[in-house]
Formats: C-alpha cells, sequence, structure tokens
C-alpha cells in the first residue's frame, strides 16, 4: 500500500480488439477516485497508433491525463484493428502534451522509484512487455512487485497468452516470474456496459462501447474488470484462490500452481453480484466532473 492506504497499481492493456479493457481501466479510475487504488503507470502491449491517445482520452475524462503510458515499440505479428480506438482518442482535449514513452524505460522508472515489493501489476493483454521486463531487469522485478495478475485462459488459452505469435514470451513470463502470479480467466459470462448509455456523450468509456456494440448498448464480457477488481481489492468476500492443479499453454508448456507464488482466482460469489459491482464502478461519475 502507499501512504495514503492505496494500492500502487500498473494497468498492461492490450486496448484494441475487445472493449473490456476500456470497462476495466474506467473501474480502476473509479477505484482510484474511492483512494483504493493509485494509477502509477498503463502499460500498451498492442501497437495500435491511436492506442496510447484513447488510454490518455480515459484517463484525462477522470482527471488523470498525467498518468504515463508506456508503448511496446516492436513489431506484432498480424496486430489487431479496433471498432473504437481512433473515435475515443479525438476526445483527448490536450493534443500537445507529451502521453507516451517506451514501456521499458517507463517501467525502469516507475519500479525504480518504487517501495520495495509494493507494486501490484495486473495484465489484460499480451505478455511482450512483461517477457522483456524479466529478460532486461529481474532483479527490479523481483525487488519491486508484489503480485502479477494475469488475465488468460489456465488451460489452451486462445487469445493474450498465444495471439501474435507471443507464447514464448508467455512461457517466460510464466516460468521465471519471481513473484506471486496469479492466473484469472473468470468472467466471460458477467455482461457489463448496458447502463453506459445513462452516462454523458464525452465519455469515452461510453463512446468505446456504443462503437464496439456498432451503435447500440449492450453487455459484453467482463474478463478484463473481474481482473482489476482483484488486483485493488484482494481475495475479500469475492474471490478464493486455487493452489493445486496444472496450467497449460498452446505450445505444450506446463505449469503447477502451488501454495506459494502461482495460484487460479476463483469466484465465490454468482455472476450477479459481480454484474454488479463492476457497473456500478464503470459508470460512476468522475470525482472531477
Amino acid at each position: 500500500m502507499s501512504s495514503t492506504g492505496a494500492k500502487p497499481v500498473i494497468f498492461e492493456t492490450d486496448m484494441t480488439f475487445d472493449v473490456d479493457d476500456v470497462g476495466a481501466l474506467a473501474m480502476l479510475n473509479a477505484l482510484a477516485d474511492r483512494g483504493e487504488a493509485h494509477i502509477v503507470a498503463v502499460m500498451y502491449n498492442e501497437v495500435h497508433e491511436a492506442g496510447a491517445e484513447a488510454i490518455a482520452a480515459i484517463n484525462t475524462w477522470y482527471g488523470r491525463g498525467e498518468i504515463p503510458i508506456g508503448i511496446y515499440r516492436k513489431d506484432l505479428s498480424r496486430p489487431d484493428d479496433s471498432r473504437y480506438l481512433s473515435a475515443i482518442a479525438g476526445f483527448r482535449r490536450e493534443p500537445t502534451s507529451p502521453i507516451s514513452s517506451d514501456a521499458q524505460d517507463l517501467y525502469r522508472e516507475t519500479l525504480g522509484s518504487a517501495p520495495d515489493n509494493s507494486i501490484t501489476i495486473v495484465s489484460v493483454g499480451f505478455l511482450n512487455n512483461l517477457a522483456d521486463l524479466l529478460r532486461s531487469d529481474r532483479a527490479l522485478v523481483e525487488g519491486k512487485v508484489n503480485e502479477l495478475i494475469l488475465m488468460g485462459g489456465l488451460v489452451n488459452d486462445s487469445f493474450n497468452f498465444v495471439r501474435h505469435e507471443l507464447v514464448e514470451d508467455s512461457q517466460y513470463v510464466i516460468e521465471n516470474w519471481p513473484t506471486r502470479l496469479v492466473v484469472t480467466d473468470f468472467g466471460g459470462s458477467v455482461r457489463t456496459g448496458t447502463e453506459l448509455v445513462a452516462t454523458p456523450e464525452e465519455n469515452p468509456v461510453r463512446e468505446a462501447y456504443f462503437r464496439w456494440f456498432s451503435g447500440s448498448f449492450k453487455g459484453r464480457s467482463s474478463w478484463d474488470q473481474v481482473s482489476v477488481l482483484y488486483a485493488v481489492r484482494g481475495l475479500g468476500e469475492n474471490f478464493e484462490l486455487v493452489t493445486e492443479g496444472e496450467g497449460r499453454l498452446r505450445n505444450g508448456y506446463t505449469w503447477s500452481l502451488n501454495e506459494i507464488d502461482r495460484h487460479y482466482l476463483k469466484p465465490k460469489l454468482p455472476t450477479s453480484h459481480f454484474e454488479r459491482v463492476i457497473e456500478e464502478l464503470m459508470n460512476v461519475a468522475p470525482a472531477t466532473k
């Protein structure tokens, strides 16, 4: 925890193809408004040209346009297009201010200045930034990161752990990460976003969901929001950790869950509970409005 009691969080996102990343960042800002989280940085692990501007637009909506954004500087195999990024990037009203830097430089800066064992990283996208960080400075990760939450399937994940031919990076992170690592894939049945219709049209989160559903508001799966909820609030009444069993990637790599540093997150309450909590946090007005 920080001196204020807010949990320091770095948010790793592939905000491009799906829209639950947008809802998760909205949630994280709402939790920061409540004093539960401190958003240290946002790291972007896709390569869409409007990605950083769109992230900045969301943070600016919540009065946090100063949050640093780190971007992946290499190429990706078959990068994704987006239904909404270019549109919500235009919501940012401070286009002349710098918003992004190399993710590795930003990791070294933010982790280097953080207290020991203080940072929670919640990754709801690909593991390319994290693999590069771990390869270049394992000691920094070991000294500064308390917990890493990975949104992805425990067994034969078909998106976050394998897309863009990044499965070897995923294996490297899961195999070598030196602190506690929690995998979560719950949220497919948790549908949120319909209530965004009642928020202001200037809200970039509203616009993202509107465009993702081609001009309507429907409930979308909330894998990323669930990850953020655990990252900030911990187990509480919502979750329990599974410490026995096995995970597997599509390249054949397997790993064992254990009681020390490799866990799987399991919900304890009904889907309706998570829908209610997430919807409220996604739709609450920013503290600055």
